[in-house]
């Protein structure tokens, strides 16, 4: 059996490992990776954000065809060529994965099954590696629930979905999340009979409600139709259709399509890692980590997906980061997400958080105020027809500083930054009233919030009076 020795053994070459990988070698260390026989890049590349943002946008230029009307422009007939749309896809991803796998090659790298043999040993195959220091970046798969029938029945994920170059004529989506919006909006625009059934009373559970409230509105818009509050009583084949039955309010109802999406989240992928050999816990869902992204296993980190908290790209960049810092660090850094938690939705409207909702401030009793603003009686989203949506601000009552702000509208996912920014420099309401914000743009409904707050809360120093 071949063994190598390295300071740093990376297990997963996606997002978070690359990072880990290329910070590590910075510090003068040597290391390796250690990736399964799977094609090379990472989720975020290969079969998560890059192409479903490229395909949501095929689904938005459909959209605008087909509402064109409103604004004066009479198009011809809208026909979606999807095997156009996929090879786009393709082709835009397949530059992005070879430029990363361009830099995993800088490295050496096992491939093949990677599990624990010791606690600071890892077998690959027929090969060995000892390291002084081990990060699990071995990501997530598809979550499939145990919904009597749905596996016999069959369904796809999400991973099928940015592959299906000819779409089904109807479909049944298990979920409300991130993924389960976003794709449902794509196959609804481009004609797909759309029905979502998802199990908390609101879209995006985990968002203060009127979120995930408002991007319903606009799904339903689409032609959508959602159902919340249900419980999943099982799934079955009807005829050449397949059928999801469930329980709304005490009644039974079913629901059929020739396709299920099953887009109930995801789950660390931590099989066949034998995690157990190397003295690493997981807590029945997540790797267990302290704030220095340490395992149980003092020698052995972990960030990314694994850890079962966070499912967000750049929180994983940023573990990986920290993590390879930490390992070789005599003074370790604590993990700080107050920021990095910053989150979007790539729908349309779309939705973006940073900092604290309103329900983190009551969940740990935090004093706030908020106030917020609609899109439709903002003049630059009135002009150009982005009227869905609002802006909200959370701010703390004594001195009116920003503690989060949530935008669901029109580029709320670029927009979000100027609401990072304000909570990284611990900016006030009255502060944003002082900053310039070009007129008109969709970026100074910001101030409308602000002006509020700093009048009910007696904050005021400046002396501008919004467009």
């Amino acid at each position: 059996m071949k063994r190598h020795e390295f300071d740093f053994c990376v297990i997963g070459a996606g997002s978070a490992g690359y990072v880990a990988a290329t910070t590590a070698r910075g510090l003068g260390k040597t290391v390796a990776f250690a990736e399964s026989p799977r094609p090379l890049a990472g989720l975020c590349i290969l079969r998560g954000c890059m192409p479903s943002k490229t395909l949501l946008r095929s689904a938005e230029i459909a959209h605008f065809v087909k509402t064109a009307p409103h604004f004066g422009i009479e198009p011809g007939p809208l026909s979606v060529n999807m095997h156009r749309v996929i090879q786009r896809k393709r082709h835009i991803i397949d530059a992005f994965a070879a430029y990363r796998r361009q830099g995993i090659g800088e490295f050496p790298i096992l491939r093949g099954a990677p599990k624990f043999v010791g606690a600071n040993e890892l077998q690959v195959g027929d090969e060995r590696i000892r390291a002084a220091a081990f990060l699990i970046a071995a990501g997530s798969v598809v979550n499939v629930p145990e919904i009597p029938g749905l596996r016999d029945t069959g369904f796809v994920t999400s991973d099928d979905v940015l592959e299906m170059a000819s779409l089904p004529e109807s479909v049944v989506v298990l979920g409300g999340g991130f993924v389960a919006c976003e794709l449902a909006q794509y196959l609804v625009r481009l004609g797909v009979q759309t029905v979502m059934l998802q199990r908390s009373p609101t879209l995006l559970s985990a968002e203060d409600p009127e979120i995930g409230a408002e991007v319903r509105d606009a799904l339903e818009s689409d032609g959508m139709k959602i159902f919340t509050g249900v419980s999943f009583v099982r799934v079955e084949r009807a005829g050449n259709k397949k059928a999801v039955v469930v329980r709304i309010d005490g009644e039974e109802r079913r629901f059929e399509g020739a396709e299920l999406f099953a887009a109930l989240g995801r789950r660390p992928n931590l099989e066949g890692l034998n995690i157990d050999a190397a003295a690493v816990q997981s807590d029945g869902w997540g790797l267990v980590v302290n704030e220095f992204l340490q395992t149980t296993n003092p020698a052995v980190y972990a960030a990314g997906d694994v850890i079962g908290s966070r499912e967000l790209v750049h929180v994983a960049v940023y573990e990986g980061q920290l993590a390879a810092r930490n390992a070789f660090s005599d003074t370790k850094t604590a993990a700080d997400y107050s920021l990095q938690a910053a989150r979007a939705l790539f729908t349309d409207p779309q939705a973006a958080v940073a900092g604290l909702s309103e329900r983190d401030c009551k969940e740990r009793d935090i004093p706030y105020e908020t106030a917020s603003y609609p899109f439709d009686d903002h003049g630059k989203a009135l002009a150009v027809g982005l009227t869905r949506g609002f802006v909200k601000l959370v701010v703390s009552p004594d001195q009116g500083r920003i503690l989060g702000v949530a935008i669901v509208g029109a580029e709320a996912s670029d927009l979000i930054h100027e609401g990072i920014a304000l909570l990284y420099f611990k900016a006030t309401c009255d502060d944003v009233m002082l900053m310039p914000h070009l007129h008109p743009t969709l970026a100074e409904i910001i101030t409308y919030p602000a002006e509020e707050l700093c009048d009910r809360l007696k904050h005021r120093r400046y002396a501008l009076v919004t467009p």
